[in-house]
C-alpha cells in the first residue's frame, strides 16, 4: 500500500533547471524540471517555487536601520517587482531522467505576477523549488478500482496518480472538468472520441499513458459532456452501480466541486480522498493561514488543521464544510 501518513523523504530546497515551458492553451502552461537530488514524492504533494530569479546576494531580506537612517529598499522584490512569496503547485509526475535527475512536471495556468513570470521561463534557466511538500494519496490493497476526478489546475496530480495506480496494477478512469474546451489543460488524443455521455474512452493523452479512460466535462457543453464533472461522476457511478469496498475516489479542483464529489461518495460509502486548495504562504505549517476544518471527538466536534502539513490530502469523512 502507497502510504501518505509521512513523506516520502525530507524536504529541501533545490535549484532547478527548466527542461520545457509549454503552452496548453487558454493560459495553461506545462512546466518541466531537473533537480538535483529532489526526492521522489507522492501524487497529492505540493511544492513551493520562488517566482523571480535566483540572486543568492540578495536574500537577505535582514538590515540594520535606525529612525535617524531609515533603510532604502533597492531590492526588487521589496519594489512589488518580484513576487517575494513562493507559489504553491502540484506535482503532475515526478520521476528519474535519463541522465539520474529527478524530472519534475507541473501544470499551470497564468493568473497573477508569479505565475506570469514563470510563464516567460526559458530552457536552460533556473529557478528555486522547495518541497516535496505535504502529505499525498493512499492507494488501497483492498480496493481494485479507481476513479480520478479533477477540476482545471486540480486535474496534475491526478495524472500523477494514474501513474502510480498503473504501477500499482488497479484500473482507474478519469473525470475532467474545465469551464470550456480551451480551458481544458490537457492534450487530446489525435483521432479520438470524445464522448456526450459519461463513458470513458482514451482521448486524454496524459491519462491514457498510464492506461486510464476519461471523460470530459466543460460547463458549456462546448467538448464533451455538457455540465458539471460532479454530474457526469454521478451518472457513472448511478449506470456502473460499484460495490462501495472496491472502490476509492480520488479528487481535486474548486472546493464546490469537491463537495459534491464528497457528498455523492459518503452517500454511497465510497472512500473518497481530496486533495485540498488553499492559499499556502510557506507550505510548512508557520504562517497558520491554510486552515482546514476537520471534524473531532472533542467539543465543540471540530478542530482546525493545516491543509499544507496535515493534508493537502484529506479524507472526505473527516471534514466539515
Amino acid at each position: 500500500m502507497q502510504s501518505a501518513g509521512e513523506n516520502v523523504a525530507k524536504r529541501g530546497v533545490f535549484v532547478a533547471e527548466v527542461l520545457a515551458n509549454l503552452p496548453l492553451g487558454c493560459e495553461h502552461f506545462r512546466l518541466r524540471l531537473a533537480a538535483e537530488g529532489f526526492p521522489q514524492a507522492l501524487p497529492g504533494q505540493f511544492v513551493q517555487l520562488q517566482c523571480r530569479p535566483i540572486h543568492p546576494q540578495q536574500d537577505q531580506l535582514v538590515a540594520e536601520w535606525s529612525a535617524a537612517r531609515p533603510p532604502r529598499l533597492t531590492q526588487s522584490e521589496l519594489r512589488d517587482t518580484e513576487p517575494f512569496l513562493r507559489r504553491p503547485l502540484s506535482l503532475a509526475g515526478c520521476r528519474i531522467g535519463p541522465n539520474g535527475r529527478r524530472e519534475l512536471t507541473l501544470i499551470y495556468r497564468v493568473v497573477g505576477t508569479g505565475t506570469r513570470w514563470l510563464s516567460g521561463l526559458a530552457v536552460g534557466e533556473q529557478l528555486s523549488v522547495l518541497g516535496p511538500l505535504g502529505n499525498g494519496f493512499v492507494i488501497r490493497d483492498s480496493a481494485r478500482r479507481a476513479v480520478l476526478v479533477g477540476g482545471g489546475v486540480g486535474i496534475p496530480p491526478l495524472i500523477f496518480q494514474a501513474e502510480m495506480l498503473a504501477a500499482a496494477g488497479k484500473q482507474s478512469a478519469a473525470f475532467c472538468g474545465a469551464r470550456q474546451a480551451g480551458a481544458l489543460p490537457l492534450t487530446l488524443v489525435p483521432g479520438s472520441r470524445v464522448a456526450r455521455e459519461p463513458q470513458p474512452t482514451a482521448c486524454l493523452a496524459e491519462f491514457a499513458a498510464w492506461g486510464t479512460p476519461a471523460v470530459v466535462a466543460t460547463d458549456d457543453g462546448s467538448l464533451g459532456y455538457g455540465g458539471f464533472v460532479s454530474e457526469a461522476f454521478a451518472r457513472w457511478l448511478d449506470a456502473s452501480g460499484p460495490a462501495p469496498g472496491e472502490l476509492v475516489v480520488y479528487c481535486c479542483g474548486p472546493e464546490a466541486m469537491m463537495r459534491a464529489v464528497a457528498q455523492l461518495c459518503l452517500a454511497r460509502n465510497i472512500e473518497c480522498q481530496l486533495a485540498l486548495e488553499r492559499h499556502m504562504t510557506c507550505g510548512m505549517g508557520t504562517c497558520q493561514s491554510c486552515i482546514v476544518k476537520v471534524r473531532s471527538d472533542a467539543p465543540p466536534g471540530w478542530v482546525f488543521k493545516l491543509c499544507c502539513t496535515d493534508g493537502p490530502v484529506f479524507d472526505a469523512r473527516d471534514l466539515v464544510w
